[in-house]
Order: C-alpha cells, then structure tokens, then sequence
C-alpha cells in the first residue's frame, strides 16, 4: 500500500501551493488570452461572412449590370438594323424614282427622234417630188420615161428610209 510520509505532504502542499499561486497569477491570463483567441476567431469568421456576403452580393450586381448592358447592346442593334432598313428603302425609292425619270426622258428622245426624222423624211420627200416634177417639166418625156423616172426615186426613198433606220 502507500506510504504516508512527511515527503509526500511535503509535495502534496508544494503541489497545491504551485496550483494555488498559478492559478491567482497564471490561469486568469491564460484564460482571458484563451477567450481574447476565441473572440478574435469568432470576430474573423463574422468578418469573413459578410465579406463572402458582399462578394456574393457584388456578383449578382455585376451579373445584373452585364444582362441590362446585353439588352441595351440588343436595342441599339435592333434600332440600327431597323435604321439600316429604312435607309435602304429611302435609297431604293430614290433609285426607282431615278430611273423612272431617265425612263421619261429617255422616251421623250425617242419621240423627238422620230418625229424629227419624219420632219426630215418628209422634206426629203418634198425635195425630190420637186426633183421629179422639174425633171419632168424639163423633159419631154413619153409614158416609159416617166415610168423610169418614179421608178427611180421610189429607189431614192427606199434607199434613204434604209439608211435612215
């Protein structure tokens, strides 16, 4: 069994004097070093979730901010194709009008054309009746001459209205 002796109170009272002393002077400090971690950790972890919270919150703006851009970007092109077109349509009406006016004009050339070669046909055709009527006053002619004579300037005609085409 144990021995009971002056040694072992000895050590028990140095034991229990050592708690006692550390205790008053070390277990306060070291409790109150123990709480101050605690509370810095806590503080640290409080911290961190509200900046995980602000991230969070700093992401969904940003996501927010990019889908409005993404849409306004949509309505700036829909606005510029739809620009596009309508110049497109402006330009081709004026192209058409362009046209259809150099059409008019182009026609009414024409029309001056031929009415201005009919004026010269027919003049051509004055001047040589009159040809053949002085031809004719000047010359005694008999019904084979005169015959030969319209024969010829019908070849005239022929030729000038070949010409003239």
């Amino acid at each position: 069994m144990i021995d009971i002796n002056g040694t072992l109170l000895i050590q028990f009272l140095n034991f229990f004097v050592l708690v006692a002393i550390l205790a008053k002077f070390a277990y306060k400090p070291i409790l109150k070093t123990l709480e101050d971690r605690r509370n810095k950790i806590a503080s640290d972890l409080n911290n961190a979730q509200a900046a995980r919270d602000a991230a969070e919150k700093m992401k969904a703006d940003y996501q927010e901010q990019i889908k409005n851009a993404h849409a306004e970007a949509q309505v700036i092109i829909d606005k510029a194709v739809k620009q596009a077109d309508k110049e497109a349509q402006t330009q081709l009406a004026s192209v058409r009008a362009q046209i259809t006016r150099e059409k008019e004009v182009a026609q009414a050339e024409i029309i001056n054309e031929r009415e201005a070669a009919i004026r010269e046909m027919r003049n051509e055709v004055v001047t040589l009746s009159m040809a053949v009527a002085e031809k004719l006053l000047k010359k005694n002619m008999d019904t084979d001459m005169n015959a030969k004579l319209i024969a010829d300037c019908i070849e005239k005609i022929d030729a000038q209205k070949a010409a003239g085409r």
